[in-house]
């Protein structure tokens, strides 16, 4: 059993019962592990837009590794488009040399065949 913080638990129930979520980016991840772990499909997608709205070039690597572990394709496909508007300080970050082996292979390969790195 994982833990999650009360902030994250007292949203979880707020959803629940009021269909309504109000958290912040830097808490919606782990709404987002929670909301994974019991299958609920719409508020994974509402944790995705809030993470959204967080996203900087500082956390953004590690943004789209999160959103590869919990499928969130919507969040996946942002981190990408926004990595590759801003490639070189993306790349130059801690959390991008962070990445595992896989995950940057598969950010590099995706972002050749967006032609990121045409001359």
């Amino acid at each position: 059993i994982r833990y999650f913080t009360y902030p994250v638990y007292r949203a979880f129930l707020q959803y629940l019962y009021t269909d309504e979520v109000d958290l912040p980016p830097e808490d919606a991840i782990g709404l987002l592990d929670l909301a994974n772990s019991y299958c609920e499909g719409q508020l994974k997608r509402r944790c995705e837009r809030i993470i959204r709205q967080g996203i900087t070039v500082d956390n953004v690597a590690m943004l789209y590794a999160t959103a590869i572990k919990y499928q969130a394709k919507e969040l996946e496909e942002f981190c990408f488009k926004f990595s590759l508007n801003h490639m070189t300080a993306v790349t130059q970050t801690q959390a991008f040399a962070k990445l595992d082996e896989g995950t940057l292979k598969d950010f590099i390969t995706k972002a050749a065949k967006n032609g990121a790195f045409k001359s």
